[in-house]
């Protein structure tokens, strides 16, 4: 089932009512900026990617650099990512589309002039880790055969 124009409506609305405050606080947390910045390095991923890369990121996160207090690493699952990727939505950064059963995300196509400046800013600011995890995807057992390189 694909988006429907209604849905890409909604979503090109709430894009292009975000302010740069709003804008912040959508990329505000880190594991929405690090699902921001993945997409726009690669341009379109599925959930199954998205989690395995957010979860190998968290693995390779010393103890000291983990945004949780204490150094605990909670872990990443499928229902927290999917409630990140919903917020990144409604916010209108993003857009969506099944294909079977697999649900593929990209930047919505709002995102442009400063609001992806701001994206693109971040991602200057963190090249190597970005490429990092670009070489992790190449790597990445099992993904889904649209994605397969």
């Amino acid at each position: 089932m694909k988006s429907s124009s209604r849905d890409a409506a909604l979503e090109d609305g709430a894009a292009a009512s975000l302010t740069p405050l709003g804008i912040f606080k959508c990329l505000a947390e880190d594991t929405r900026l690090t699902i921001m910045q993945l997409l726009s390095e690669t341009g379109e991923l599925c959930v199954c990617e998205l989690i395995w890369l957010l979860e190998r990121r968290e693995q390779d996160m010393p103890a000291r650099e983990t945004p949780h207090a204490g150094g605990e690493r909670p872990g990443i699952s499928q229902p927290k990512v999917s409630r990140h990727l919903a917020q990144l939505r409604d916010c209108g950064l993003l857009s969506s589309e099944r294909r079977g059963q697999w649900v593929y995300y990209r930047l919505s196509p709002a995102m442009q002039g400063w609001r992806h400046a701001i994206l693109m800013a971040a991602c200057e600011a963190q090249q190597e880790e970005v490429a990092r995890w670009r070489q992790w995807l190449v790597a990445m057992p099992n993904r889904p055969e649209r994605c397969a390189e």
